[in-house]
């Protein structure tokens, strides 16, 4: 079990002060770097940050791939359904080009505000990434208590979709053979296990549990070849 505290320092994150990122999301990058360094990956073409917020996993992962000499993604897209995450990651982009080797390239990419439904009902994502980083909301709002903000609730409750779909999606734009890392947290204590929801969904994804990250369930889904 990894520890608590983030042992591998990147950068000083900007984020909104109404809610501040977990070490999940930190814990996760560095986890995704470890795989690909283990699995010789030579280089994913198209990578993808889901339910992104201020774009904190993503960047890690470029952080961690360029000080360590890895190949950067030619592509890495940011999606979140708030705005306000925007300016946020701007500043972070910023604030990761000015930590890396100056030749570095950092890849091609955008920040996108849309909900996730977006990437299986546009056919400009069917199957566009190799690689998609996800720590989406955890709660059903119907098994929780809503806080008065409506920005708060979002980044912890399935308010504008669901379970369900967030796979869908997921399914829809990973290539064939690509791979989608996400963090679930089962509610076992709700009657919600979300690995068994999965099981139901006839997906096309294989589903592996891998070690948690501080109690967090750790999922990668894989693209089966058609």
């Amino acid at each position: 079990m990894m520890s608590s505290i983030n042992p591998h320092f990147t950068l000083n994150y900007s984020q909104p002060e109404d809610y501040r990122f977990s070490h999940d999301s930190v814990f996760l990058a560095r986890r995704v770097f470890e795989d690909i360094r283990r699995q010789q990956v030579k280089t994913y073409q198209n990578a993808l940050d889901l339910c992104s917020g201020c774009g904190i996993i993503g960047l890690d992962l470029l952080f961690h791939l360029a000080s360590n000499n890895f190949d950067l993604p030619l592509t890495m897209d940011f999606l979140d359904v708030q705005e306000v995450y925007r300016p946020h990651f701007e500043q972070n982009m910023a604030t990761l080009k000015a930590q890396i080797p100056a030749e570095v390239q950092i890849p091609d990419g955008q920040f996108i505000t849309a909900n996730y439904n977006t990437l299986k009902s546009q056919n400009s994502f069917k199957e566009k990434y190799d690689l998609i980083l996800c720590n989406p909301p955890y709660f059903d709002p119907k098994n929780g208590v809503l806080s008065s903000s409506e920005f708060k609730n979002r980044c912890r409750f399935f308010l504008d979709s669901d379970f369900q779909n967030l796979i869908q999606s997921i399914e829809s734009s990973l290539k064939p053979q690509g791979v989608a890392y996400v963090l679930i947290r089962s509610q076992k204590d709700h009657a919600v296990d979300l690995a068994t929801d999965f099981s139901k969904l006839g997906s096309t994804l294989s589903l592996e549990r891998q070690e948690p990250i501080r109690g967090t369930d750790l999922y990668c889904l894989t693209k089966k070849s058609q």
